[in-house]
């Protein structure tokens, strides 16, 4: 089971075959009523061996092509619980499954190609960022999304011990000392003793190379980042190294909250977890920045709320963020040769084809797709952001852009 990201989306919105099934749900992330959420499953194959059969495919085809899904629901190892929401997509002899960490419709759809709609609320919080764990024996650096978290390699030569050879050199060089007569820890009188001066003894010495790694540490980081990154990057470890770490790094983009405390135990799902909590207020002022723009805008020109202005748009890649709630449709025919909507279908289509040739007895109006979902996907195609609302909580009604131009 994969987990979904932006690529992924991308990725299933290039589909595009007939027959394919899209079949969404709920789970019980407590893994308490898996043997429910597998009946619920096994309705919904029937419901889409059922949809198939309607568009005209026969019925041993439809069965040859949901042996995938059917698999999936009689697998004991995947139903332990954890996610709440699972994702089929079936097209060919190709069937993907992927987890979900937000609940799901019933969904069950067939057509030419997956409907993800309900799939990008999941991507309101679809951050990159980056956690460093500092610690005086081992610093590790992390890349962080909400499904995955990898730990980075620092430049060669970069420090991350301050038991590093490069960094007691570079304190014995700085320390001066001679010796004078004084007492042995025995008490033996007479014996050269050493006197360290000019850094105000041990004490400084340690301050020097603490210092000294914190500045070779911060140089590792900000290449390994890469300096015109605008990505957030988040600092664990004790306050004093987190101090001395902020004092000499020029990053642009540190994270303003901490997570204070011993990071040597913490392993990287512990560090995902807590660098994704650290930044959760910068996402929900990125979330109310994107709507109040949109609302700043209204009027001008360089927005809308009207789905099959903001498909052709999106098309053309000229939206910078798409804010939709949780709904259907409406639903239209795209004609992507001129980048036009050339129907719009009063409710959900009989045949759901988005560009696709319709079958010879098939009128035009029997056909369509959901044209705030196509837009979605055109937007991230473009490089642009999506944002997706549940329920109460949206903003909008339906669809709403904000466009670069």
């Amino acid at each position: 089971m994969d987990a979904i990201d932006r690529n992924t989306i991308l990725g299933l919105a290039e589909n595009v075959q007939w027959p394919s099934v899209t079949i969404l749900m709920p789970v019980d992330r407590l893994g308490i009523h898996t043997d429910a959420d597998r009946v619920r499953l096994r309705n919904l194959i029937r419901g889409a061996r059922e949809a198939l059969v309607s568009d005209i495919v026969r019925p041993p085809d439809a069965d040859a092509l949901l042996a995938g899904v059917q698999r999936v629901a009689e697998d004991d190892s995947v139903w332990a619980g954890g996610p709440s929401g699972l994702a089929l997509f079936v097209a060919g002899e190709d069937t993907k499954a992927f987890w979900v960490d937000h609940p799901l419709p019933e969904t069950v759809l067939v057509g030419n190609r997956f409907y993800l709609r309900p799939l990008y609320a999941g991507l309101t919080d679809d951050t990159r960022v980056w956690a460093l764990a500092i610690d005086s024996n081992r610093s590790r650096l992390f890349h962080i999304d909400r499904v995955g978290v990898q730990e980075v390699d620092l430049p060669a030569g970069t420090p991350v011990s301050m038991a590093d050879e490069t960094l007691l050199d570079e304190r014995e060089e700085s320390l001066q000392f001679h010796t004078v007569p004084g007492a042995t820890p025995q008490g033996a009188q007479g014996v050269p003793s050493a006197m360290f001066h000019g850094h105000g003894g041990a004490k400084d010495a340690d301050k020097i190379q603490r210092k000294h790694f914190m500045l070779e540490l911060a140089r590792g980081v900000v290449w390994a980042i890469g300096s015109e990154s605008a990505e957030p990057l988040v600092l664990l470890g004790v306050d004093y190294l987190v101090e001395d770490f902020l004092a000499v790094c020029d990053y642009a983009h540190i994270a303003p909250k901490h997570v204070m405390g011993a990071t040597d135990y913490l392993l990287p799902a512990q560090v995902q977890r807590e660098a994704l909590e650290a930044i959760a207020p910068l996402v929900e002022t990125a979330l109310t920045a994107d709507v109040d723009e949109y609302r700043a805008l209204t009027g001008t020109g360089h927005t809308s709320s009207d789905a099959p202005e903001i498909l052709m748009a999106a098309a053309s890649g000229r939206v910078r963020t798409l804010l939709m709630d949780d709904s259907e449709g409406p639903w239209g025919y795209f004609n992507r040769a001129d980048f036009t909507v050339d129907s719009l279908c009063p409710s959900k289509p009989r045949m759901l084809r988005d560009a696709m040739p319709v079958p010879e007895t098939t009128d035009l109006i029997e056909c369509g797709w959901d044209l705030v979902d196509l837009a979605a996907a055109e937007t991230l195609l473009h490089g642009g952001t999506v944002r997706a609302f549940t329920s109460e909580a949206s903003p909008v009604k339906g669809a709403a852009a904000v466009f670069r131009y």
